[in-house]
């Protein structure tokens, strides 16, 4: 009997979406404390010492993840990590198209077949991947670098960790609303949860990798 579903992600790759998402969440939420009037008192005292000490430990966590994920499922880690990379026409033609497909459809006019991740998605995860690099190399100056690093680089550290927060934070408020909201997208987020979505969905919005896996025999 021929299934209904399609495998799209993991355990491996699920468990390190979840720990960098609540990662993300805590230092989201504790390096806010800084920037909101209401809750400058949870940067003091007690209350202080508890949001940096939880800021550090989901620093550790959200480094760490990524090597979570290469180590239990290395070959899905490089295989997404190259479909991040791979860049080609039909993907600059979704970009460019991208309006279309969010208000009308995967299988609107023009727009392109896609593989695993679409160029949307693409350019998420090249934003991703970025972000964590200069996430970490000023984290680390900003937790261990205070007096031992040129005032400069402190100050230009603080300044390029806050212009990669907002930079992240917008995309994830585009992704949180695409996977809770968006009609034509929210069934994604069963993946997620479950590690399959029904082949229509597979088919109408990763129609190139839908076809590989079918090629593949890991479907029926």
């Amino acid at each position: 009997m021929q299934s209904r579903y399609v495998r799209r992600f993991s355990a491996s790759e699920r468990l390190a979406h979840w720990l960098h998402f609540l990662a993300f969440t805590v230092l989201l939420g504790t390096g806010g404390f800084l920037y909101m009037p209401a809750l400058q008192p949870f940067t003091v005292g007690a209350a202080g010492e508890a949001a940096r000490l939880a800021h550090r430990v989901a620093a550790v966590v959200f480094i760490v993840t990524p090597l979570l994920y290469l180590m239990g499922d290395s070959r899905g880690f490089l295989g997404s990590l190259r479909e991040s990379f791979s860049w080609g026409a039909d993907d600059l033609r979704w970009l460019r198209l991208a309006w279309r497909y969010y208000t009308q459809g995967a299988n609107a006019e023009g727009v392109p077949p896609q593989g695993k991740y679409n160029a949307g998605q693409k350019l998420n995860a090249l934003t991703q991947i970025i972000a964590f690099i200069l996430f970490t190399i000023t984290g680390l100056i900003m937790w261990f670098g205070h007096g031992a690093v040129a005032p400069a680089v402190f100050r230009w550290s603080v300044i390029i960790h806050d212009l990669s927060v907002t930079a992240v934070l917008a995309l994830f408020l585009v992704h949180l609303y695409q996977v809770s909201i968006h009609p034509f997208t929210r069934e994604s987020i069963m993946a997620m949860f479950e590690g399959v979505v029904t082949r229509e969905y597979a088919e109408e919005h990763h129609g190139k990798w839908y076809e590989e896996v079918k090629a593949s025999g890991e479907v029926g």
